[in-house]
């Protein structure tokens, strides 16, 4: 695997990706799009989805503690 940014025909990479679910909830969905210089397929979307759950923190009291 290439950890090159630009890679030779006939290599693999990777792409990482982070999506921020802060102040979401539910389902979210975000999109990348990878470009290259193949002909055939010189744009691919990439969608990453996700389910964000609600926050199951205990509750804090006004001075900070826990109840």
């Amino acid at each position: 695997m290439a950890s090159s940014s630009h890679l030779k025909q006939g290599e693999k990479g990777a792409i990482t990706a982070r999506m921020s679910t802060a102040m979401k909830s539910g389902p979210i969905e975000e999109t990348i799009e990878v470009v290259s210089n193949d002909p055939k397929r010189p744009k691919v979307i990439l969608t990453l989805e996700a389910v964000v759950l609600e926050n199951q923190l205990p509750p804090v009291k006004n001075d900070g503690s826990l109840p």
